[in-house]
């Protein structure tokens, strides 16, 4: 199963054959703008299922869901920042947080959406009533000066949630050597701020986790995608 997270700052109709070369089980892409129907994919390309619903009252740019497989995908609901759904792959049934946190859509202009839905007993007891994926961009680096990221490591630490990336790679948080994000675009500005958490027993399925290289993006977005395959 090949999950795969991207930020596209909008225009997702122009890009996205791009990210459809990928063929995911699960696709989350951040910023899209209203797509209404799939036209705009090629033939033999369109995905299988693909959901987006605005940020009320933040309607341009929000989250969208897709599969290019046989992956079953079921809406659930939607809070700032933050869609959930429940999937099925074969006969493995998980649940799928997207996320999106962006001060454009919290009430106190800042990137916490995640950390309000995860401290949320309902959301937190959804989350371990099944095996749960997070992913998409949190806009949190242990490189920051704020303690963001250590509140929201301590909330996904509870529940059983480990970062993809970092598991693979061996990397502690803050010392990443494969960026997600580039900011204003400058390579010499780099930060990991995208991620693909999974349940600590799902660790041993992983069979690849790649991270977009700049120059293939740069032109297209100032984001990268973080791809994750498992064996399920």
């Amino acid at each position: 199963m090949r999950i795969v997270t991207w930020n596209c700052c909008g225009g997702f109709i122009n890009k996205a054959q791009r990210i459809a070369k990928f063929t995911p089980d699960i696709l989350a892409v951040q910023e899209v703008e209203g797509i209404g129907g799939m036209s705009f994919f090629s033939e033999g390309t369109r995905p299988t299922y693909c959901h987006r619903v605005g940020f009320n009252p933040f309607e341009k740019k929000s989250i969208g869901m897709s599969s290019f497989t046989d992956v079953k995908l079921s809406f659930i609901d939607s809070m700032q920042g933050i869609r959930r759904y429940e999937a099925q792959h074969k006969d493995q049934k998980f649940n799928v947080m997207a996320v999106w946190t962006t001060k454009a859509t919290h009430p106190r202009k800042n990137y916490r959406q995640l950390h309000d839905a995860l401290g949320q007993r309902e959301v937190a007891e959804w989350c371990v009533l099944r095996p749960t994926i997070v992913l998409g961009d949190f806009n949190e680096s242990a490189k920051f000066k704020s303690d963001g990221w250590q509140k929201l490591n301590k909330l996904t630490n509870s529940l059983g949630l480990v970062s993809a990336y970092h598991y693979q790679s061996g990397e502690s948080f803050g010392a990443e050597t494969r960026p997600t994000y580039y900011h204003l675009h400058k390579k010499e500005r780099p930060f990991h701020i995208d991620y693909c958490l999974v349940p600590e027993k799902w660790l041993p399925k992983i069979t690849n986790v790649e991270v977009g290289i700049y120059e293939d993006w740069h032109g297209i977005r100032d984001h990268v995608p973080l791809t994750v395959e498992f064996a399920l």
